[in-house]
């Protein structure tokens, strides 16, 4: 399959959902019942093209397993849109039609009882209408053929994983919806995983990473939506999703003769940090009113160069994922916000 980059396989315009209230709670002062806060997904928008790799990231209880059941037609939108290829979904059967399309590996599968890997796989095949001798393909591509025949009870929590990861694979999806994958990877199946979704991604699959493993996900991952709250705060490139939340941009600059530090710091616009480099010194420079354009590089370099100071390297340092993310919602990844999604 060809990359078709810019088709928009799924749209999300404004979508809402939110779960049920599960109890009621009375205030133990006042004994009275208090309104609990729905939990879910609000006024959410989101566009997922063929061949992009979209790191979805928050902290727990941002809505990210919510989002996922209604991209994968799990879930239905109660207010809003969602569109696949440019057609509204509404009914029952036009969510089977989409779920036809996703291949949807939640974060948790037990994979307990009797059969093996193989067998589990044939089984899904047969269950999505596809040929059932495609199960050790899926294996080989998984990294389980070798382990196919092996009881489901002594696979490991990797293994699971990539179990898991076969079973979504199954029918050669348009989209993957992906719940922390990466949980139980060992390194080398983690370099594995990435090459594997790189591939996928250049033949026109659009795929969908939550993790809460940032370092992890900024390796492979072309853009990021960001969640906070039930909603998605701003999604884009790396690049993009910096400008707009405001995140001050930093070049890594070093070089020979005496530290140019105190006269860089004359600017009140750029912070400087001294660190241990190459050379005789080394420099991390945040710009907080505008980008590291080419200009202000090149002048950068040129005020340095003037004394017996010379710059040995310049480069621009990318952003770091945690980084945007709290800035985008004030808080780190893990830290739990509320009991569920």
């Amino acid at each position: 399959m060809i990359r078709r980059d810019m088709e928009v396989l799924i749209e999300l315009e404004k979508a809402r959902y939110l779960h049920p209230l599960s109890r009621a709670v009375i205030s133990s002062a006042k004994r009275r019942k208090q309104p609990i806060p729905k939990r879910g997904v609000v006024d959410a928008s989101l566009r997922i093209e063929a061949g992009s790799i979209i790191g979805l990231v928050g902290p727990n209880g941002a809505g990210k397993s919510t989002l996922m059941s209604i991209l994968a037609g799990i879930l239905p939108v109660q207010k809003g849109v969602i569109k696949s290829n440019g057609k509204h979904i509404h009914s029952e059967e036009d969510r089977v039609n989409l779920r036809r399309r996703i291949g949807l590996m939640p974060e948790r599968v037990a994979w307990s009882g009797p059969g093996n890997p193989l067998e589990v796989i044939r089984r899904l095949c047969i269950i999505r209408g596809e040929d059932a001798k495609n199960a050790e393909e899926i294996l080989q591509r998984v990294g389980l053929l070798s382990r196919s025949r092996d009881r489901l009870s002594s696979l490991s929590q990797g293994m699971r994983q990539r179990l898991s990861l076969g079973a979504a694979l199954i029918g050669d999806p348009d989209i993957l919806l992906l719940d922390e994958p990466m949980n139980g990877l060992d390194p080398v199946a983690q370099s594995a995983f990435r090459i594997m979704i790189k591939e996928m991604a250049e033949r026109g699959t659009a795929i969908v990473v939550s993790s809460h493993q940032l370092n992890e996900l900024e390796r492979f991952v072309e853009g990021v939506a960001i969640m906070n709250q039930g909603k998605i705060v701003t999604q884009g490139s790396f690049t993009s999703v910096e400008h707009d939340l405001g995140v001050g941009q930093r070049l890594m600059i070093s070089g020979i003769g005496p530290s140019p530090a105190s006269i860089i710091s004359e600017n009140p616009l750029i912070t400087v940090d001294e660190l241990d480099g190459e050379g005789d010194w080394c420099l991390r420079l945040t710009r907080h009113d505008q980008t590291w354009s080419q200009d202000l590089r090149a002048a950068l370099i040129e005020r340095i160069n003037k004394g017996v100071t010379k710059v040995a390297s310049l480069e621009r340092v990318p952003p770091d994922l945690e980084e945007i993310l709290r800035t985008a919602t004030g808080i780190s990844a893990g830290i739990n916000l509320q009991e569920e999604e």
